[in-house]
């Protein structure tokens, strides 16, 4: 706004918060009566018109710079991103990120890993906080759609669009930036004066923005001779170079390059920018809402209560630390975003199998035999219980006991669980079962000690590696390793459980149970194995029952 002269070039510090505050409380006012009007009024509408701006920007931008150049823009950068996405899909900056002197290449051809540690990073954790509320609001406005359309319609489509936005934008500004250079070399050549052809202009200008030249009227100037070949394009005109100093003008530098059209394509742009924060304000006050109402529609000022919380949030974080309480804020977020990602991974596991039972490729959960304790409950309980205010159940003395001893003592409760399974193992027919033959006390006893020399040499050499004890410095690594060992024999245990009981599930998710939850994962173990032999020898005992009374019934009727 202070390029297009609505505000003051030499604005305070404060004068600066007071205008984003107005700006803030604006933009919350629209999303207000956006969020009053309804999803399919107010989101609708105003999404539509925000839309709608951005083609016709995208299109006037095309057609005003070089259209056949945009197009090859268009189509090699997406030879480069098909290219290139496996690579960078997996690129971890592995060399770069090493200090002197510890393997960072000492040839001067390194990257600077402040890319791999800021941007991308930043990308991904920014993205990845944000997706609770646009993933609700994607299934909101899918209700009653097929997996298959929103699949299309939320990654293909925009994919598409993304290549057609940033290949005409970005294949733009990069032409405008090389021109800039290139008449700030000719000046240099031609009249040993780099701003020889450096624009004048009132209009206001950051400090570091970088300079703008104008483009040359006519090519029969004898000084243009010298320059060889050089074809003017005068329909585009001011252009500008760029400078980290003024990023945020980018975009308005690129806008005010078009000669005539400028001044029009940067109020449209502030229009839609506009446009488009209202869109993303009154979508979080709706995705708020439903998860506050836990999914149910609510009452109207419930949904502006949300819309005026989220703007007198940003207000208040503002007035009360300027720009930097909101890049905290901003930090935190993406933060969240990394302890958020395991729980998308175990949403996308959740999504295929419940894709599975909806193919019927599985059964369901009521009609398949599970774990008499998840890895989720038992003393995890407890943390639910305080959370409800008392409203859920604890945990029963027998797993917080199982807990602590696979804490403490794994050993012993692997051989619990060996040795019950080997029990239920014994007592199904020869034949059966692939599991159906049961480890020996021999078998079992060697699992259980090589667990136990594990787990001890883990603890051990930790305590070692602390207390610093001579020549044991790098006692940690065995450590490990002995600990990896331990979760591959607590996991292989638990493999055979799941077999047995043909319980849903995969090597990699016992390893991991392994790793991270060991003591729940014995103890889970324990119960499974203690609770199906508590119902056997039931039945068996019903079953002896039912026998001695036929057996007496028919005695009584041969008398």
């Amino acid at each position: 706004m202070q390029r297009l002269s609505w505000l003051k070039s030499d604005m305070t510090e404060q004068e600066t918060t007071d205008s984003t505050s107005w700006c803030i409380a604006i933009i919350t006012g629209f999303a207000t009566l956006s969020v009053i009007s309804g999803l399919n009024f107010g989101v609708k509408t105003i999404s539509q018109t925000a839309f709608l701006l951005g083609n016709f920007l995208l299109l006037t931008v095309f057609f005003l710079d070089a259209p056949w150049y945009l197009l090859n823009v268009m189509v090699q950068s997406l030879g480069y991103h098909i290219q290139h996405f496996i690579e960078i899909g997996f690129y971890t900056d592995a060399f770069a990120q090493l200090a002197k002197g510890e393997g960072a290449p000492n040839d001067g051809l390194g990257a600077d890993p402040a890319w791999m540690d800021w941007w991308t990073i930043f990308y991904w954790g920014w993205w990845i906080s944000w997706a609770p509320f646009v993933g609700t609001f994607m299934a909101r406005i899918s209700r009653g759609r097929t997996i298959r359309n929103v699949l299309l319609y939320t990654l293909s489509v925009p994919f598409c669009y993304s290549i057609l936005w940033f290949g005409t934008f970005g294949g733009a500004a990069i032409r405008m930036h090389r021109r800039a250079t290139f008449l700030s070399d000719m000046g240099l050549q031609l009249h040993q004066d780099a701003d020889f052809y450096l624009h004048t202009s009132s209009d206001f200008r950051p400090a570091g923005a970088g300079k703008c030249y104008s483009v040359p009227e006519s090519l029969n100037h004898p000084d243009y001779a010298a320059a060889g070949a050089y074809v003017t394009d005068m329909k585009v005109s001011p252009v500008c170079a760029f400078s980290w100093k003024d990023d945020a003008g980018y975009w308005f530098d690129l806008m005010g390059q078009y000669h005539g059209m400028g001044p029009f394509l940067v109020v449209v742009s502030l229009i839609t920018t506009v446009l488009y924060f209202v869109t993303s304000s009154d979508s979080g006050s709706l995705v708020v809402d439903l998860i506050a109402n836990n999914g149910q529609e609510s009452h109207k000022v419930q949904q502006v209560f949300w819309a005026l919380t989220e703007g007198a949030v940003a207000i208040a974080l503002l007035r009360a630390g300027g720009q930097e309480s909101l890049k905290a804020l901003q930090s935190i977020s993406i933060c969240a975003g990394l302890p958020f990602t395991v729980i998308i991974m175990l949403m996308c596991s959740a999504l295929w199998r419940a894709l599975k039972i909806d193919q019927q490729h599985m059964p369901a959960r009521d009609q398949r035999v599970d774990w008499a304790l998840p890895l989720y409950g038992g003393i995890f309980d407890i943390l639910e219980f305080v959370l409800t205010l008392g409203k859920s159940g604890l945990p029963q003395s027998s797993t917080v006991r199982d807990f602590f001893l696979g804490l403490l003592a794994p050993p012993l409760l692997l051989w619990k669980a060996l040795r019950g399974l080997a029990a239920l193992q014994a007592q199904q027919p020869k034949g059966t079962s692939e599991n159906s033959q049961p480890s020996t006390v021999l078998q079992d006893g060697f699992m259980v000690a090589a667990c136990g020399l594990t787990y001890s040499a883990w603890i051990l050499l930790h305590i070692l590696t602390v207390a610093k004890v001579e020549g044991a410095s790098g006692l940690w690594g065995i450590a490990w390793t002995a600990f990896v060992g331990f979760a591959v024999l607590v996991a292989s245990v638990r493999h055979c459980v799941r077999a047995h009981f043909k319980i849903e599930g995969s090597g990699l998710e016992d390893l991991v149970a392994a790793l991270f939850l060991w003591p729940q994962t014995l103890a889970q173990m324990v119960q499974q194995v203690s609770q199906e032999h508590s119902l056997k020898l039931v039945t068996s005992g019903e079953e002896q029952l039912k026998q001695v009374e036929n057996k007496e019934a028919k005695m009584d009727a041969t008398i």
